[in-house]
């Protein structure tokens, strides 16, 4: 009911918000068109930092140590992490590695489309200069620890006992890509903390964001012939993310309206 009492709120004043100074209104042939995209099946997305490592009992102590030590952005040299490697991002390499690969190993974390959430729009010659686009999603995205990372050779070149591992929580962002490019600012969210145990229940981790897309939102005052409108999320965390089926969708709302002089 509250999505709803929103989506009326911006029919009624976007029209007026866009064109202020001038008369606006709907061609009373032309009423509001609701488009929606849901995410049909379950979708993840990898982690792309390494946990903490909090506690090892090992015959390398000197690795131990420094899988410990918190990451340094500012102690990297030719994507060889000379400080510390908890929560380092994965295409980040171990300086006591014995096998250490060229750049390009691990690709860095960028965003990726939420499976799904994704509409291309044909837009009416009639609609170019003068609609409204109110474009919403909401996503339910949940975070997983994942299996214990294997320190020899991943991370030492010898290594004999355990490493504890934590996973804590962090930022989640999505985004808004019309043809290709981010539209407006991201919308970010918490993931809550995964613990170091097996059992793991996570919270109503709901995540919304919003964008209300205009004419003037393109460089040459007109919306292009097609618009591909897609919702991207990026993961900037040491866990796995889940997006149920079902729990995610893209709403687009058209709002045709017509200029008149005053």
């Amino acid at each position: 009911m509250r999505f709803l009492i929103l989506i009326s709120f911006f029919l009624f004043t976007s029209a007026g918000i866009v064109f202020a100074g001038e008369k606006v209104q709907m061609s009373p042939d032309q009423g509001p068109q609701i488009l929606q995209a849901v995410g049909e099946g379950d979708a993840e997305l990898a982690p792309s930092r390494y946990p903490e490592f909090v506690n090892y009992e090992s015959d390398n102590p000197t690795c131990g140590e420094y899988l410990k030590k918190q990451f340094n952005e500012n102690a990297v040299t030719n994507d060889v992490s000379q400080d510390g490697m908890s929560l380092a991002p994965l295409w980040v390499k171990s300086k006591y590695r014995g096998d250490v690969k060229t750049k390009g190993e691990v690709k860095k974390a960028s965003y990726a489309l939420i499976p799904g959430l994704s509409y291309r729009y044909n837009v009416p010659p009639a609609y170019r200069k003068t609609a409204n686009l109110l474009v919403t999603w909401t996503v339910r995205i949940e975070g997983y620890k994942t299996e214990p990372y294997i320190i020899w050779p991943s991370l030492c070149d010898m290594w004999h006992g355990t490493s504890q591992q934590r996973f804590p929580g962090g930022e989640v962002k999505t985004a808004l890509f019309i043809n290709g490019g981010q539209k407006g600012q991201e919308s970010v969210m918490t993931i809550p903390d995964g613990g170091v145990t097996t059992s793991y229940q996570p919270s109503d981790p709901t995540h919304t964001g919003s964008f209300l897309l205009t004419s003037a939102s393109f460089s040459d005052g007109k919306f292009p012939e097609t618009i591909n409108i897609e919702v991207k999320w990026y993961n900037d965390t040491c866990m796995k993310l889940l997006s149920p089926k079902k729990m995610r969708n893209l709403v687009i709302t058209v709002v045709p309206v017509e200029r008149t002089a005053e």
